[in-house]
């Protein structure tokens, strides 16, 4: 080979004579040559002080593709065999005296490029210095070895790069190797985890698995499992490992964070654990394939039908929803959720339970999928107490507009009583008036109650004995129960007084003796006791709304069907009844409840099944306070009149003329007027002589504010008493706040009205600003 740059013209040398070389040859040189044509390895021999070819054997022009005659006398930068640098090469391993190899690029004649391993030896031929040179094609190898190189930074670039941790364990679990991934996600450097196990990097409970696992990774070519990786800081993450045992027994897993995914699987299933709503899975033959207990209570199943396969939807699913439900399938194909519907389930026990249904095919298998099932029974229930709200709210607008007219019925009857009452002195008539006084009183009260009830009008407090109410009760409940009742009073005479609305206790004991007698049908017994007892700590305790003190303790019992414990748990609930439809709205004792907790008490209910039931009521007691019952307060000393003019309006006829005869007879003098029309024309005409105006709030033509404004403008010092039928607080107020100083309800009393009259006199009214 020759080292000069290929720039110069390549140097012609003649041929060398073979045949002088031959007859000049030396026995060993004459060996030489032969082994050189005969070698199957490329050999070639060159001068050494040119670098010229000398002979090359057979397998050299195979190899390379010049022929012999080409390359004598030539060098391989002559023939652009090599680059000058390679060229330099071996001229340096000649020169070193020595046997040498060196792995060269050289060209072939067609100019391919063949990776050569060159060995270089230097002989004496002829008295002259050349160089023996063999020629190893290696090209394959090398080709092999970057193939391999390559697939082996592939390999590398997949392993280090890859987004999931890789793994390298040897059979024993010993880590060999560790990608970044799975060292970001454990925070160890791969030194760190090179040489490690899986009890180094899993949380201790669960290091009794990871013997088994090994085992299994061996054994099966698809192991697959959740662990809980312990990272170097402290915590944990939850991933997936996938892994199997390569050719060479090593072991090789695919680590996946599934952190995330196991946060929402933990959500799923606590959702469906905790029972919020129903749950199930199903499949497209109808089957459910598991459920959750919300489920199974909504539906009356247990665990062991669900087991056996005996819930299925088709079973579950009344037939007038089919439609619904073949709705609902054509949605979950076309979209995979279908539109919540409103639909009912049979239960176990054959009963329907209304529902709210939604549900949704699986992504990965649509033949499978979601319910969530709403139980709407309470909701229904709540639609059923909203519907009758609003038909009670329906009464109580009713029950105001016709409270007016109740109250002007009312109101004669009462005077009219009290004027014959005070005519007569026969026993019998004073009997009977007293009966049709106490009826029209009750009758007030009854308004009262539906108002206060209804429009949640409060009633009025007073220091009352409540001996009185349950009297007057058991007064009418001995004229109107049937005779097959067996009625019982005892109460103790000395009771002590209690603070308290008398309509509303009234009410409360009425409620309790109805709920009695109509628990026997077939006859009984009811009995009402009264006493007054003082509650200590220790009984108080016993009760959760009692309070230590003094009490009036009211007992309602009778011998009637009893109730049963289920039955009794629920008796305050409002609109719960036992009683057949339209025989009772379920109001009674969740009304008398409410009006005895108004009133600082409780109330206790004991009864069983055909054994008869005894409600206790509990009223806190004042035992130094006076009774101020004015339902039997005497008619003593009522105040008169000395000649008064009192100018009556109301637009009631009747009630215009026993209101006359009332006052006339207590010595006043009264206009009539049957509105505020004629009430502003009278006062017009006899303002000095006029002393009190009586008037009605709610009249036609001019009502009672604008007849009020009216006077006023005429006379700022007019007395006025307002009076209406509607137990409206809104309305008193507008009365007194247009001038009225008195108000008197409808129906009123003698008394009250002489009394509300006597105090108008009484009161100096001075002239109002701006009149």
């Amino acid at each position: 080979m020759n080292a000069d740059d290929g720039s110069r013209a390549p140097a012609v040398h003649p041929q060398p004579d073979l045949e002088d070389l031959a007859r000049r040859q030396s026995p060993e040189e004459d060996r030489l040559l032969m082994v050189l044509r005969s070698c199957p390895v490329a050999l070639s021999v060159y001068r050494g002080s040119d670098h010229t070819f000398v002979d090359v054997n057979p397998a050299f022009v195979r190899l390379f593709g010049w022929t012999k005659e080409e390359l004598l006398g030539r060098t391989t930068i002559d023939l652009r065999m090599v680059d000058k640098d390679a060229a330099a090469h071996v001229r340096q391993l000649l020169e070193s005296g020595a046997v040498h190899e060196a792995e060269v690029v050289m060209r072939t004649r067609d100019g391919e490029p063949r990776h050569v391993l060159v060995g270089v030896a230097a002989v004496e031929l002829r008295g002259e210095p050349h160089a023996i040179t063999t020629f190893t094609d290696v090209t394959a190898r090398k080709i092999a070895e970057e193939r391999t190189r390559a697939s082996e930074e592939r390999y590398r670039s997949l392993f280090d790069y890859a987004p999931d941790g890789i793994l390298v364990a040897d059979d024993n679990g010993i880590y060999l190797d560790a990608n970044a991934s799975l060292c970001r996600m454990l925070g160890y450097a791969r030194e760190e985890m090179i040489g490690m196990s899986g009890k180094d990097i899993v949380v201790p409970v669960e290091h009794v698995f990871i013997d088994s696992a090994l085992i299994e990774i061996k054994s099966s070519p698809d192991y697959k499992h959740d662990w809980t990786f312990r990272r170097k800081d402290g915590s944990t993450v939850r991933a997936e490992v996938i892994a199997s045992q390569m050719p060479d027994g090593n072991l090789l897993a695919l680590v996946r964070d599934v952190t995330e995914r196991s946060r929402a699987d933990a959500r799923f299933r606590r959702l469906v654990e905790s029972n919020a709503q129903g749950v199930m899975f199903w499949n497209a033959s109808g089957a459910i394939t598991g459920a959750n207990d919300a489920l199974l209570r909504t539906l009356g199943f247990s665990r062991e039908d669900l087991a056996a396969g005996r819930i299925d939807l088709r079973r579950i699913s009344p037939p007038e929803y089919r439609h619904l439900d073949r709705r609902a399938r054509e949605e979950l194909v076309m979209r995979g959720v279908c539109t919540p519907l409103e639909k009912e389930y049979i239960r176990k026990d054959g009963s329907r339970v209304p529902v709210l249904v939604g549900a949704a095919a699986f992504e990965d298998n649509a033949k499978e999928g979601i319910c969530f099932v709403l139980d709407l029974t309470d909701r229904k229930r709540l639609e059923q107490q909203l519907l009758r709200t609003q038909r009670l709210e329906s009464i109580g607008t009713l029950a105001g507009g016709i409270a007016h007219d109740l109250n002007n019925v009312l109101a004669p009857i009462l005077l009219s009583v009290e004027l014959l009452m005070d005519m007569t002195d026969d026993a019998d008539a004073r009997s009977i008036l007293q009966t049709l006084d106490n009826s029209a009183r009750h009758g007030a009260s009854l308004v009262q109650q539906v108002l206060t009830f209804a429009r949640g009008v409060q009633g009025r407090r007073i220091v009352m004995n409540p001996l009185a109410p349950l009297r007057d009760l058991f007064k009418v409940l001995r004229d109107t129960f049937p005779k097959n009742i067996d009625l019982q009073f005892a109460p103790d005479p000395n009771l002590w007084s209690v603070t308290g609305d008398p309509t509303q206790i009234h009410q409360v004991f009425l409620n309790l003796c109805v709920n009695a007698r109509d628990a026997m049908p077939a006859g009984g017994t009811l009995s009402v006791k009264m006493a007054s007892i003082m509650l200590d700590d220790t009984f108080a305790s016993t009760f959760l709304e009692a309070r230590a003190g003094a009490y009036v303790v009211v007992t309602v019992s009778d011998t009637g069907v009893g109730m049963s414990k289920d039955v009794q748990d629920r008796i305050f609930e409002p609109f719960y009844t036992t009683k057949a439809t339209g025989s009772g709205t379920g109001l009674g004792l969740s009304t008398s409840l409410a009006i005895v907790r108004s009133h600082g008490g409780f109330m206790h209910v004991s009864s069983e099944p055909e054994r008869g039931t005894t409600f206790t009521v509990y009223l806190p007691a004042n035992p130094k306070d006076k009774p101020d019952d004015e339902m039997h307060r005497e008619r003593t000393r009522l105040p008169r009149g000395n000649g008064e003019m009192i100018l009556v309006v109301d637009d009631e006829e009747a009630l215009r003329v026993v209101v006359k005869g009332t006052l006339e007879r207590f010595g006043y003098h009264v206009l009539l007027a049957s509105n505020g029309v004629e009430a502003v024309a009278l006062y017009a005409a006899h303002r000095s002589g006029i002393a009190v105006v009586l008037t009605d709030m709610a009249m036609p033509i001019m009502g009672g504010v604008a007849t009020i404004a009216a006077l006023s403008a005429i006379d700022p010092t007019v007395k006025i008493i307002g009076s209406s039928g509607l137990a409206d607080g809104d309305g008193i107020r507008r009365a007194m706040s247009a001038g009225a100083l008195q108000f008197v309800q409808k129906p009123y009393t003698a008394e009250a009205l002489l009394e509300a009259i006597r105090l108008a006199l009484e009161t100096e009214r001075p002239p109002r600003v701006g009149a």
